[in-house]
């Protein structure tokens, strides 16, 4: 099998590439997914990443750590199915604000300001409220306010702003600190993933194919140039080769293997594999950046908030059926109701945490489980991350073979400016809950507990039992510097004919969740690929 261009994943940014370069050349072009197909209905539902996250049909899991000083272990899933992680996440719709984007320019990455993204963000969205000056109104990705007006949710708003976290319709529309109905990338209460918005329009057109089921081993090299891509399909291995480029879109986990696999990465780690070195890239798989922060469960009376629509099975299947009919509800919202940007700390110019926020408590310490167990009283639950943090660690193979377990280290909490914001987080969420209606609604609070009260309490419980984000990136970071994984055209250095396209090459968080941004550059990465023909 041959192409013009190879894509490697059919998530955010390999979705959005194969529409894209469809619509802007005559180019023949073949998405290369390791999973299998999203046509499961449970995949249309938004709270049905409660069954689909943790689940091996749908999604692969890495086991980062141990790190922290109880050699702590965490589970991160990434989607492994058509539309990747787009298809199992938490459908939050954050895009961050223009400091997150001048600053790649600042470093010398150059075209990727917030006038690169903002126009890539409005070309993208079709924003539900209407069309602005910041806001896209006839793009393919649907983005929704999340609703109705929810009475535990508006108690805790009212308490934002009552410390300053400013009440907004947009959480989109400004980088000031403030809470608000979240945004999800759902139409009329249905998810609508990467592959819905940008995959499937392209396989109408008749040069853009999809293989599923189908592992990428490595990338096949013709001395420095990429060529092509060995697969694992149907228990034998075939190579499919590229007549332009290889598009690696694997994410941010996945992505830095694939590279270490194919011989680019450091040359310890690659010959501890048993891998042929091609290319030396001493920054494949380092730089890893991922949020941890803290998580807050209470009891609450005075309002009912979601507990007791779904806290037996008889009312799951009634707030089921609700959802059919009208799609809204608790069953119509991705990972969050609220969300509120916020300043922790006092002397931070913008906003520097954010918490998602649900009317909602679980018997589990999370709400990322597949068990959907609700607690049988009411409640309410808030994880808080520090939205910028400056640790690092990294991922690498331990093996040739991609079944062979990733090696992770998160690195989390290692600098001083995140172990010092973290105390301030605790602080600020306890200053939240004391105030205001949400604090009239509190009985208890089940996690983290009156035990833990200072600065330093909370620093040793983001250690032990903190929240991850699940927004990884940074393993394959652009920049200007001869030792950067890849260049501002997103062209992995050291060879030809490849690049990444995907969250791994933001060099940090951009305020938030990563699948907008990483759409928005994927849709911007396209005109690269052609203008470079």
């Amino acid at each position: 099998m041959e192409f013009d261009y190879v894509i490697v994943g059919s998530g955010a940014g390999g979705s959005v590439l194969a529409e894209r370069l469809s619509a802007l050349s005559d180019a023949t072009i073949l998405v290369v997914e390791a999973g299998g197909s999203d046509r499961h209905p449970i995949h249309r539902v938004p709270k049905g990443f409660f069954f689909t996250m943790h689940s091996p049909r749908y999604a692969k899991k890495f086991v980062a750590g141990p790190f922290g000083p109880g050699g702590h272990v965490d589970n991160w899933w990434r989607g492994r199915v058509v539309g990747g992680s787009t298809t199992i996440n938490g459908l939050v719709w954050n895009r961050g604000w223009a400091p997150d984007y001048d600053s790649l320019v600042a470093e010398g990455n150059a075209g990727w300001g917030w006038d690169t993204f903002l126009p890539a963000f409005r070309a993208i969205e079709d924003f539900r409220p209407g069309a602005s000056a910041i806001h896209g109104g006839s793009g393919p990705v649907s983005v929704e306010i999340g609703g109705p007006p929810e009475a535990v949710s508006e108690a805790f708003m009212e308490s934002a702003s009552a410390v300053g976290v400013k009440r907004v319709l947009d959480l989109n529309g400004s980088d000031e600190d403030r809470t608000g109905y979240t945004q999800f990338s759902t139409r009329r209460g249905v998810r609508r993933t990467a592959a819905d918005c940008f995959l499937r329009p392209a396989l109408k057109r008749r040069d853009v194919r999809l293989l599923t089921r189908a592992e990428v081993g490595r990338v096949l090299f013709d001395g420095r140039r990429a060529v092509g891509v060995q697969v694992r399909h149907r228990d034998k291995l075939v190579e499919i080769r590229a007549r332009r480029e290889v598009l690696v879109c694997g994410g941010a986990l996945d992505s830095p293997l694939l590279l270490e696999r194919s011989g680019i990465g450091r040359g310890d780690v690659l010959a501890a594999a048993g891998v042929r070195q091609v290319a030396e890239s001493p920054n494949v798989g380092e730089r890893l950046n991922e949020h941890r922060g803290l998580r807050f469960m209470f009891t609450i009376s005075g309002a009912p908030g979601y507990n007791p629509v779904v806290n037996t099975g008889v009312k799951r299947l009634v707030a089921g059926a609700r959802y059919l009919v009208r799609r809204d509800g608790v069953i119509a919202q991705g990972s969050a109701s609220v969300l509120a940007y916020f300043r922790a700390d006092d002397s931070s110019e913008r906003p520097d945490t954010i918490g998602f926020f649900n009317p909602i408590s679980m018997k589990a310490p999370t709400m990322h489980n597949d068990k959907l167990a609700v607690d049988d009283e009411p409640g309410l639950m808030l994880a808080a991350y520090p939205l910028r943090p400056t640790s690092r660690g990294r991922i690498h193979i331990t093996g040739a073979d991609p079944d062979a377990p990733a090696a992770i280290d998160p690195g989390f909490l290692r600098t001083e400016h995140d172990r010092a914001l973290i105390g301030k987080v605790g602080r600020k969420v306890r200053e939240i809950f004391a105030t205001g209606p949400i604090a009239d609604l509190v009985r208890t609070e089940r996690l983290p507990g009156p035990g833990v009260d200072t600065e330093e309490d909370f620093l040793r419980l983001a250690d032990t039992a903190g929240a991850s984000g699940y927004h990884p990136l940074g393993t394959c970071a652009m920049g200007p510097g001869a030792e950067d994984v890849v260049d501002d055209r997103l062209r992995v250095r050291g060879v030809e004919g490849l690049r990444v396209v995907d969250a791994s090459v933001f060099p940090r968080q951009p305020s938030g969740n990563t699948s907008a941004p990483t759409q928005a550059l994927a849709w911007h990465a396209a005109s690269l690929v052609v203008g470079d023909r």
